[in-house]
């Protein structure tokens, strides 16, 4: 699931920097992004234990 969802974002992301919506460098914006998927996986995965 978290694969999926981070492929997701970065496709979303490489579409928007191609569009000219966002500007700036790519890794700019794939870093935060990433810990921040990771992190909302983490806090989802942790929330699902009885």
């Amino acid at each position: 699931m978290f694969l999926g969802i981070l492929l997701l974002l970065l496709g979303v992301l490489m579409l928007l920097s191609k569009l000219d919506i966002i500007s700036g460098t790519f890794w700019g914006f794939v870093w935060p992004a990433a810990i921040i998927a990771l992190g909302l996986s983490m806090v989802f995965k942790h929330s699902k234990r009885p």
